[in-house]
């Protein structure tokens, strides 16, 4: 939104007209990049408006806004042009102002993020807003009250929630507050390729707690969702307001949504399971309905894949076994397939163990291999990489279409998979079923948690369950 907090006028309009010495023998200048998107982003109008109804001044051209636009004034684009590159200037000398002051020591694509949102936000919000995070973590140098680096999604949410003008909130400024926190992280200047959702959360008669816009990693479940309070009642759960569907902490977050409130009164039974009294993990007590895997759970016990590890609980946070797995998949597609006459090539499984079947049929099948010394180790803990390359044989094996693929080679740590496992991680990458743990890592070594699993079988499982 322009610079819609009168207060900060004063400072623009005096950096404007006289922008001291002090920056001009070290000062960073905008990219023509960040200059094509800022342009591209406020629109040129060559007649005064108001771009919201609590503006105290009226805009004109590329967003040139202040005392001297008046009410039916026009240019040409030539002068839109000129106000453009004025403006630009005073918004460069204070982030210059800034990065000397903080001691940012800020990149160019980091500087042109700055330099976007000041452009549209103001000169004022770093210094005199204290309240907002991210001013607090410009003054901190990008580094939270124990001198830690703040994380992308964490930056990127305190970019998210500077969208609002006269207490509204507009989903175009997320949209744009993404794009600039993209800009700033990942040198990233195409809006249409964004690693970030959002969120907006209307609590109806109740109240948020904390932001009403949140911001997510995309692609990923969302894990926790913001909570809401009102009087008398109970959240029963989030709704998108464009769909009807009930949103759930393991609902991946694939696109930015509006959300409603459900709120219950204690007429009908409240928690977020759609599934009610027949809710197949309700004994489990580990899996509150409000768990973030609670629903793929849910999906994987009802169809057998999964069982308690008691009759009380799932064990959800419980690293995976590869014995584990072999089991999951030999109930997902063995169908009881007698294994009386396949041979055992492993000299480490337990005839009388849970597994030994399961063992067996992957064996046979080439779904899961064993180690160099003849063993299988059944319970070792199941890495993210090897998940992934006992699914990939397992569609194979099953004839499902394993044509899509994706290229890992932005995670950082694409290097750790290892060879056998790369063919079968992008394609689980490709095909949706494993998400990056971070926007940058894929943590191939990492164990995978039972509820982890749950959730990949589910997406990968799709129709055919």
């Amino acid at each position: 939104m322009k610079r819609y907090i009168s207060i900060l006028l004063a400072v623009v309009m005096l950096v404007s007209i006289a922008p001291t010495a002090a920056f001009a023998d070290s000062n960073m200048t905008a990219s023509e990049n960040i200059k094509l998107l800022i342009k591209s982003w406020e629109g040129c109008v060559l007649r005064a408006y108001k771009a919201h109804p609590s503006e105290e001044h009226w805009t004109i051209g590329y967003g040139h806004y202040g005392s001297d636009v008046y009410e039916g004034m026009t240019i040409t684009e030539e002068q839109a042009d000129a106000y453009f590159e004025q403006d630009i200037k005073a918004f460069e000398n204070a982030v210059n102002r800034w990065n000397d002051k903080y001691s940012l020591n800020l990149t160019q694509n980091q500087f042109d993020a700055m330099l976007s949102l000041t452009y549209n936000f103001g000169t004022g919000w770093v210094e005199y807003y204290d309240s907002w995070r991210l001013s607090r973590y410009v003054q901190a140098g990008f580094k939270d009250g124990y001198g830690n680096r703040i994380s992308d999604l964490e930056l990127a949410d305190s970019f998210g929630v500077l969208c609002s003008a006269g207490g509204e909130i507009l989903p175009g400024l997320i949209v744009r507050r993404i794009n600039e926190a993209e800009i700033f992280l990942y040198n990233n200047y195409h809006t249409d390729n964004t690693n970030f959702v959002y969120l907006i959360l209307d609590a109806g008669a109740g109240t948020v707690k904390g932001n009403r816009v949140v911001i997510y990693y995309k692609g990923s479940p969302y894990g926790t969702l913001p909570t809401a309070t009102r009087s008398g009642y109970t959240l029963s759960y989030w709704k998108d307001t464009k769909t009807g569907s009930a949103i759930y902490s393991s609902t991946v977050a694939d696109v930015s949504r509006s959300l409603v409130a459900v709120w219950s009164d204690g007429s009908t039974p409240s928690g977020m399971c759609p599934l009610g009294d027949s809710c197949p993990s309700k004994s489990f007590t580990d899996v509150p309905a409000s768990f973030w895997a609670h629903n793929d759970i849910d999906a994987a016990v009802s169809n057998g894949l999964f069982k308690g590890t008691s009759a009380t609980t799932f064990s959800p946070d419980i690293a995976m076994t590869r014995a584990m797995l072999v089991t999951v998949l030999y109930r997902l597609g063995g169908n009881g397939e007698d294994v009386s006459g396949m041979e055992n090539p492993f000299n480490d499984l337990d005839e009388e163990g849970y597994y030994y079947d399961a063992v067996l049929w992957a064996s046979e099948h080439h779904i899961a291999n064993g180690f160099v010394d003849g063993s299988f180790k059944p319970n070792d803990t199941l890495t993210r990489e090897q998940l992934a390359t006992m699914l990939h044989r397992y569609a194979n094996y099953m004839g499902y279409p394993t044509d899509v693929y994706s290229d890992i080679g932005d995670y950082e740590d694409a290097h750790d998979v290892g060879e056998y496992a790369r063919e079968s991680m992008c394609w689980a990458v490709g095909a949706g079923i494993i998400k990056g743990l971070t926007s940058t890592t894929i943590s191939p070594k990492t164990s995978a948690t039972r509820a982890q699993v749950a959730t990949m079988l589910i997406r990968f499982a799709g129709s055919m369950l």
